[in-house]
């Protein structure tokens, strides 16, 4: 039987190794270590491994690191700050609820309004991020990096997003994503597939000058100006031609977990 004193003696080396364990986490709370939540839990197909994250607890670094973090006052920089603070906030509400087969599971599939995180000195929901910060600054390109942990969303991207090269880094997401699985032409069926991303957020990609897309309606005039400058070739001319229906592939909310 254990003594009091082995006893005592145990709990005293379970809270220094507590301690130590707390003191190297802050020790790594900056904003490099959602790089390496990237480079330890992602995927070469941008899923990610939930289940190890919640295990290590891998985020809480970073959580701790945006609770007090200060915004930058550069546009571009503020773009990619609030887009990194969204996909941490994302992957580590999802990682602490796991299993999950949906993070539309969470909060009746109300999760992005019901649920607040300290992020710059404030505390918001996830909704606030994306719809009273991110898209107010103008750059609809957001919508192909922010991730909300399902097989539909655009995957997150292996590098953290940063001010410097910011347009490079989101037309690169966008043309990957937009190629893989964001559009789909069937030429046979006269009929262009797109993600339901574009018909919620249409809005934000507003029509640039030039002749309109005939048989488009007109609040679709943006985003297929928008999406024919990064599909291939082949379709570029065809999606500019018109004489089609626009279709909106359902969207598949499992979680973008890694494979076992």
């Amino acid at each position: 039987v254990m003594s009091v004193l082995q006893w005592a003696s145990l709990q005293v080396e379970q809270m220094v190794w507590s301690l130590l364990a707390l003191t190297v986490g802050l020790a790594h709370a900056d904003k490099g270590s959602w790089q390496r939540v990237l480079d330890t839990y992602r995927g070469d197909d941008g899923r990610m491994d939930y289940a190890l994250i919640k295990r290590d607890d891998a985020v809480a670094p970073t959580m701790e690191w945006l609770a007090t973090a200060e915004v930058p006052s550069d546009r571009d920089a503020k773009v990619a700050f609030w887009i990194n603070a969204y996909n941490a906030v994302t992957v580590d509400l999802v990682a602490s609820n796991m299993p999950l087969k949906s993070i539309r599971d969470l909060d009746e599939g109300q999760v992005w309004k019901t649920r607040s995180f300290p992020v710059g000195g404030a505390t918001l929901t996830l909704d606030q991020i994306e719809h009273e910060i991110l898209i107010p600054l103008g750059e609809p390109r957001v919508h192909f990096a922010l991730n909300c942990a399902a097989m539909s969303c655009p995957p997150l991207r292996a590098q953290v997003y940063s001010g410097e090269g910011l347009s490079e880094q989101l037309d690169a997401a966008s043309k990957s994503w937009i190629r893989a699985t964001g559009v789909r032409v069937n030429r046979a069926s006269k009929t262009l597939h797109l993600s339901r991303i574009f018909d919620w957020y249409a809005e934000d990609f507003l029509a640039v000058t030039g002749a309109p897309v005939p048989g488009i309606e007109p609040r679709l005039q943006g985003v297929l100006r928008y999406v024919s400058q990064h599909v291939v070739d082949a379709d570029r001319e065809w999606l500019k031609a018109g004489g089609y229906a626009v279709s909106f592939s359902a969207y598949d909310w499992e979680i973008n977990a890694k494979s076992p």
